[in-house]
């Protein structure tokens, strides 16, 4: 909530910061730091912290936000998984380094910029649409800062602001490379073409058993059978172990609880507010609705559309605390009040009335049960790598790995690169872990298993118990593939003399829809098309030489099933005032782009001047604190 807050009075700079979020670890030397700190710093950023409530509240904003886009509940060890606290660090730690740099610089806000940025951030906005210090104070109250803490923020924001705008300012993209740009990206050309099907081929006839002998042996990489490997692992994956992991019914009811807030949804109300003068006239509007007049009609009399008195739907505590007793009291649609306000006498009209709802603990019991067993096994999947690799150590089989570990041994007889065994089916039992069917054939035969650490937290190690070379399959065995390919290949070397003969002929002077006609066959002429485009039959290759020719030379290559031959017929621009257009658009877009790198590059050197240090052990007490309210 706070970095949407202060987000509320930025301009389009504070875009450029989270871009940044992408390169924010790369472009620090980042190291973790055992130290006796207290444990309110998650990380220095030069000689500034970043507190732990710093922490706390941007990483909870954001997993609420993710929590919202999933439709479910995330747990702590998923924000680990995704990556989620290095994001918030970095954001944290960008922001805090460009303070240091605008305060290093002199700049500060103005007491009255601090004020018009407070007064016109729309969620600190009453209903008349005027700064509401009610709606101010709570919000802040809500979040745990006081009015001081939140309007130095919003100073240390617009120093930033200005100072990345400054930096920022005054670029602008060469004209000469906009044209060249909006040209080579929006110029289209429209191609005339006709398509030679191998149907119009000739039939070449049935090849002799030496034709047949000689495409098969000319053709052996692609009658051959691939290389096979026999192979046997031990492979230990947090998700394996989970599914031995015994989590019993207490530890589940105890999770279920605190992470109660997870599977309850809570209250809401979806509400038109209409403001009224006095309470007479709140009165007497109220009666008139109760009396068959609607609520539409009513506001459309008094001036206001649908839009200007919708609040829209609200959780309980949304709304300033008079209208939110009311408004939660009420159980069923309808117009609830008048109610007195700071702002006068309001009638609200409830249009939907949600009841909070908790969904039963046996409904998530499973997915409860498989978090904590997740959990548990990758805090304890370290130890059983480590059990693993003095097994291997000490000279056990695989075999022996699997039953005397929490690893998995598997084996099959035959795999190919592909993941396909010797029926050519995919081999489902291989390990799901990046990287294990590359290692299997980058594993000589023979060799002494390797315990491996992969990519997302597994573990394996295996053995390449055999090879197959890949060898030619007897002919006896793919006779008909090789004399069906025979025939497609004379079939596509007729059509590939064809192509060429009309190609020659369009070049000395003929007409395509000549050429079309000797042969029954129907000119066909392309939509407009750009470089990125290569709709059927085109391919790429066509559509690169289609703008590498001048209007009436010619073009030809194969297609799906045949041969495509035709011409330039059109290159397509646009009136010169919609291109003049299109080209300052262009410009003014790559001149913003430019403004975003320069602002990139300063920030970057800016953190580096600012070395980021981690403090661990107050990260995972945060999130640990923050795991036990989702």
């Amino acid at each position: 909530m706070l970095e949407s807050l202060r987000n509320s009075v930025n301009s389009w700079t504070a875009k450029v910061l989270l871009a940044l979020l992408v390169v924010s670890f790369a472009v620090w030397g980042i190291s973790d730091v055992f130290t006796n700190r207290a444990a309110t710093t998650v990380a220095t950023v030069g000689d500034r912290e970043v507190t732990t409530q710093e922490f706390a509240v941007a990483l909870s904003n954001d997993l609420q936000t993710l929590q919202r886009q999933a439709g479910r509940a995330i747990s702590i060890a998923e924000v680990r998984e995704l990556g989620l606290d290095q994001r918030v660090l970095g954001r944290l730690a960008t922001r805090t380094a460009l303070n240091a740099e605008a305060e290093a610089l002199g700049l500060s806000a103005s007491p009255d910029s601090i004020r018009r940025a407070i007064e016109t951030a729309p969620v600190f906005q009453g209903p008349d649409g005027t700064f509401n210090r009610f709606s101010y104070e709570s919000v802040l109250r809500r979040e745990g800062l006081s009015p001081a803490q939140y309007e130095n923020g919003v100073r240390q924001d617009l120093a930033r602001d200005a100072m990345l705008q400054a930096v920022g300012a005054g670029t602008a993209a060469p004209r000469a490379l906009a044209e060249a740009l909006h040209r080579y990206r929006n110029e289209q050309r429209v191609a005339d073409y006709i398509l030679l099907s191998k149907d119009d081929a000739p039939d070449p006839g049935e090849p002799t058993d030496e034709q047949v002998a000689a495409f098969h042996e000319e053709n052996a990489d692609r009658f051959s059978a691939p290389d096979y490997r026999a192979v046997s692992w031990v492979a230990l994956t947090p998700e394996s172990m989970a599914d031995a992991i015994e989590i019993g019914p207490g530890e589940i009811e105890e999770n279920y609880e605190a992470r109660l807030s997870q599977f309850t949804t809570p209250a809401t109300r979806t509400v038109d507010q209409l403001l009224l003068d006095t309470e007479e006239e709140a009165v007497e509007t109220a009666a008139r609705i109760r009396e068959g007049e609607t609520f539409a009609d009513i506001i459309a009399e008094k001036g206001f559309s649908a839009r200007d008195i919708a609040l829209g739907t609200v959780e309980r505590g949304s709304l300033p605390a008079t209208l939110d007793e009311a408004a939660f009291a009420a159980t069923e649609p309808g117009i609830v009040g008048p109610v007195e306000t700071a702002f006068g006498w309001t009638l609200l009209n409830l249009r939907g009335v949600q009841e909070e709802t908790v969904t039963p603990l046996e409904e998530v019991r499973g997915e409860i049960r498989d978090d904590l067993a997740l959990l548990e096994a990758r805090n304890t999947i370290l130890d059983e790598s480590v059990a693993m690799d003095d097994e291997i150590a000490g000279g056990a089989t695989l075999e022996q790995i699997g039953t005397r570990t929490a690893a998995v041994h598997g084996s099959v007889e035959a795999v190919d690169a592909r993941g396909l065994g010797a029926d050519g089916a995919p081999v489902g039992t291989l390990p799901d872990i990046p990287g294990f069917l590359a290692a299997i054939f980058e594993t000589e035969e023979g060799a002494e298993p390797v315990l491996v650490e992969a990519d997302g937290g597994g573990y394996y190690a295996l053995s390449v118990d055999g090879i197959t070379p890949s060898a030619l399959r007897p002919l006896d065995t793919v006779r008909e593939e090789v004399v069906a390919a025979w025939k497609d290949a004379r079939r596509t070397e007729a059509l590939a003399e064809l192509a060429d003969d009309i190609r020659a002929r369009l070049e000395e002077g003929a007409t395509l829809a000549a050429l079309a006609a000797e042969r029954e066959e129907e000119v066909v002429t392309s939509a407009p098309l750009r470089r990125s485009e290569t709709p059927p039959p085109l391919t790429a290759a066509l559509v690169e030489r289609l703008f590498a020719i001048e209007p009436g030379e010619t073009l030809s290559g194969d297609v799906t099933g045949g041969f495509l031959v035709g011409t330039l017929a059109e290159v397509v621009r646009g009136d010169e005032e919609t291109e003049l257009a299109a080209v300052d658009s262009t410009a003014e877009r790559y001149s913003r782009q430019f403004a975003n790198d320069v602002v990139q590059t300063f920030s970057r050197d800016a953190v580096d001047r600012h070395p980021l240090l981690l403090y661990p052990r107050a990260i995972d007490e945060t999130m640990a604190n923050l795991g036990q309210r989702y």
